[in-house]
């Protein structure tokens, strides 16, 4: 306990901190590496998790380091034979990104605690709905596949979060890996298309 706050409850507001940051920033590689820290907080998130085995935490720690590292050579390749790949202007302003990442944390915290799940803590429960609908709208307002990767596979971390919670089963955790590993290979094949394409 630190100031009235239990660490856990600082964990939690971090990771949603990251994932607002991923949101708002523009840079291609500040995102990346804002992710790949948000992913690896997440993961002591779960270690804070009685219901988590510690495995099943590094697990998810080395996931978001392996899956940003790949992101961040398909997205240094695109910008050294095209620049357009990963630089086109985004569509929205990051002010409203930061007041919708907030808007999206605040609406988590009433969905919580209006529809509360017992196989679930509250805190699981908030970062598991903020990730999923931050990373939905890094997907939809994002024009680089790059970063629309990185939303769905924020999404996919909101879940697993969850899912980690409730479930130990190694088989599920592989296929969840899995299919992170699908969804990244997917966008670096888009970027590395639409980098021929621009080029």
């Amino acid at each position: 306990m630190i100031g009235g706050w239990s660490i856990s409850e600082l964990i939690l507001l971090a990771v949603v901190g990251l994932a607002g940051l991923v949101l708002a920033i523009d840079d291609w590689r500040g995102m990346l590496m804002v992710w790949a820290l948000m992913g690896a907080t997440g993961g002591v998130l779960l270690r804070q998790t009685a219901e988590v085995p510690t495995e099943l935490a590094g697990i998810q720690i080395l996931n978001s380091a392996l899956l940003a590292l790949l992101f961040y050579l398909a997205g240094r390749r695109a910008r050294t034979t095209a620049p357009k790949t990963l630089t086109a202007r985004p569509v929205v302003h990051w002010r409203f990104r930061i007041l919708a990442a907030l808007f999206l944390y605040g609406l988590a915290r009433m969905i919580t605690i209006r529809f509360p799940l017992p196989i679930a803590s509250p805190s699981l429960l908030i970062v598991t709905y903020t990730l999923i609908g931050i990373g939905l709208l890094i997907a939809t307002l994002s024009r680089s596949p790059l970063k629309a990767g990185l939303g769905v596979l924020t999404m996919l971390n909101g879940y697993q979060v969850f899912y980690l919670s409730v479930q130990d089963s190694l088989l599920a955790i592989g296929l969840m890996a899995g299919i992170n590993l699908l969804v990244a290979f997917l966008a670096v094949a888009l970027t590395l298309v639409r980098q021929e394409v621009l080029g």
